[in-house]
């Protein structure tokens, strides 16, 4: 089990980024209108419930031009997440290398 982990918790983020890789490309080549990025807050929404209700923020919470803002935001959230997923998969391999 401690070895499945330990693939994990490369695998998962590697994916994790890769989608937000996709996700970056849909919303780019869409229309700056009010739901264009609707798939960037799904994505990232721990982050945007940390900014909307503990920061009493607006989305997507940095000033500036609309495409520039939302890449400000986006990215250092998916990293963010990445490495929350990383360490949440090595936990769980210490976890499991304890349990075996």
């Amino acid at each position: 089990m401690s070895r499945l982990f330990k693939a994990l918790k490369f695998v998962v983020p590697a994916l994790y980024i890769a989608g937000a890789m996709g996700i970056w490309l849909a919303f780019s080549r869409s229309n700056p209108d009010g739901l264009a990025n609707i798939w960037i807050a799904i994505y990232t929404f721990p982050m945007v419930m940390i900014g909307t209700f503990l920061l009493q923020g607006e989305f997507p919470y940095l000033p500036g031009r609309y495409y520039e803002a939302h890449a400000l935001y986006f990215w250092p959230s998916v990293a963010l997440l990445a490495l929350a997923l990383f360490f949440i998969f090595h936990g769980l391999q210490r976890l499991a290398r304890k349990v075996e």
